[in-house]
């Protein structure tokens, strides 16, 4: 008996550690297929077009957007995706909202709106939009997923600007030298999004100017003015070369000078052609006054005072008389030569 009941003892023991060991290797096997069967977490994002053009002056009808993205699932698991996006700060609208459940294997539509904000500069901005996932059947995925789409948002130029001056534009013909000719300008502000080539286009005075044979000019073409700022376009008149000037309608002046008096326009343009003009100064009515003299004269020497008698009062009073006249100064060496002629003839008589 005492040999049986070892035996038996001895046997179950060994079943008992044959049991617990195979336990231990099931427990240790089935744990790396766990882990192997867990899902992974995926999100596929594709959106077109891929690049967008927009206008921003007040009022245009293409200041908006629309861009349409599909969201994939590849996985074998429900999923949870968010969209979130930015447009270097431009206006952006999820049509239908930014969180979507996505079913294993299917896919999703959506429009995501930019927009431009009135008067943005001319510029490239990046949209960007991405989708990540958040959920799998319910609980955070075990891996971070996501995907993302860049697109570019080219803000369009557009011209608008203001011209004006102070009338009458004055101008003054030297014609002993023309280097000395005065200018008038024209001031144009800049009210587009972008910095501006704009030029003075003189026609209809050249036009005008032509049958007195003058001419008109300026001596920038093509003049930068930056977004909110404002130039002065500077014009200048002077005689054709080789041309008699036609005086014969102009006014003479008191001092001499003559005066002509003019009526036309101007034209004001950007060199971009094909750029919408919002509001913009095209032509402009000018009205001219041009005198014509010999030659800038310094009068500041060429005073006199003269002293006039009030009779009533019996007082002096002494008044400055500008004069316009050059002092003869021919005269005043003949007279000198003349006089020195005169002494030496009554010297020579004398010596004789």
């Amino acid at each position: 008996m005492t040999d049986d009941g070892t035996w038996n003892q001895k046997v179950n023991s060994m079943i008992i550690s044959l049991v617990i060991a195979s336990l231990w290797i099931l427990m240790l096997s089935a744990s790396p297929s766990v882990q192997a069967q867990a899902p992974t977490a995926q999100v596929s994002l594709e959106c077109s077009p891929g690049d967008v053009h927009l206008n921003s002056y007040p009022g245009a009808d293409n200041s908006s957007k629309n861009v349409t993205c599909i969201m994939d699932n590849p996985t074998s698991e429900e999923e949870k995706i968010e969209l979130t996006g930015s447009a270097d700060g431009l206006p952006l609208e999820f049509v239908e909202g930014q969180i979507f459940v996505i079913p294993s294997g299917e896919s999703r539509e959506v429009n995501v709106t930019v927009s431009s904000t009135e008067g943005a500069h001319h510029s490239v901005r990046t949209l960007s939009i991405i989708a990540e996932v958040t959920e799998m059947n319910g609980v955070p995925p075990a891996n971070a997923a996501t995907d993302s789409v860049n697109i570019l948002v080219n803000i369009n130029p557009f011209d608008s600007y203001v011209a004006a001056y102070d009338s009458p534009l004055s101008f003054t013909v030297v014609l002993s030298n023309q280097s000395q000719n005065t200018l008038d300008s024209i001031r144009v502000t800049n009210n587009g999004n972008y910095d501006a080539l704009i030029a003075i286009n003189y026609g209809f005075i050249s036009d005008v100017l032509r049958p007195h044979n003058l001419s008109i000019s300026t001596p920038v073409v093509w003049n930068i003015i930056a977004v909110d700022g404002n130039s002065s376009i500077q014009l200048v008149v002077g005689s054709l070369f080789d041309a008699t000037l036609n005086t014969s309608s102009w006014e003479t002046l008191q001092n001499g000078s003559k005066r002509l008096n003019l009526s036309s326009s101007v034209g004001i343009e950007s060199q971009l052609d094909d750029v919408t003009c919002h509001q913009c100064t095209q032509m402009l009515d000018v009205t001219l006054e041009i005198f014509v003299v010999e030659s800038l004269i310094d009068e500041e020497n060429n005073d006199e005072e003269t002293v006039v008698i009030d009779e009533e009062n019996n007082d002096e009073e002494t008044v400055v008389i500008e004069s316009s006249e050059v002092p003869f100064v021919g005269f005043l060496a003949t007279l000198s030569v003349f006089m020195l002629a005169v002494v030496l003839i009554n010297n020579e008589q004398e010596v004789l």
